[in-house]
């Protein structure tokens, strides 16, 4: 008979044991999108800064190729437009890797919503577990009274 009573509390110890890591998990996924939000941010700003570089850029190339019918050299002018050309190159190619990054950023953020969703499903699915074990329980304690009772009459 007394392993019946200790099956409560062995029970109530397996449920806050389940509640503490899924608790923990939980707590792990926030803050691994809470790092993600921050990344993400900071590949926005990237972008945008490059995209403005990017865009000073072209008006500079654009203001080098309305100075070429003005310009007395064409070499003096080549150069310009090469460096101009170089420097909105480098500037694209930096545009790509911020947009690559922030693509890799928003999967990672995707994941950890999914992951996020997945743990909350878990819990509720512990939490339903937890109530039938003790509507479980609570039948075992009535019909352990009612054979106790059975035998005192």
């Amino acid at each position: 008979m007394s392993s019946l009573h200790g099956l409560p509390a062995e029970f109530e110890a397996f449920i806050e044991r389940a509640r503490v890591a899924l608790s923990g998990e939980i707590t792990a996924a926030k803050n691994i999108m809470a790092a993600a939000n921050a990344e993400k941010s900071a590949a926005q700003n990237v972008v945008a800064t490059l995209q403005a570089q990017t865009k000073s850029a072209q008006s500079q190339l654009d203001e080098i190729n309305n100075e070429l019918g003005r310009a007395s050299t064409l070499a003096g002018i080549t150069r310009e437009i090469a460096a101009a050309s170089k420097k909105l190159k480098a500037l694209q190619a930096e545009t790509a890797e911020a947009e690559t990054a922030l693509a890799a950023l928003n999967k990672q953020r995707a994941e950890a919503d999914t992951r996020l969703v997945a743990l909350g499903l878990e819990a509720n699915r512990m939490i339903a577990i937890r109530t039938e074990g003790e509507a479980v329980m609570a039948k075992l304690r009535s019909q352990l009274a009612q054979v106790q009772i059975g035998r005192q009459s």
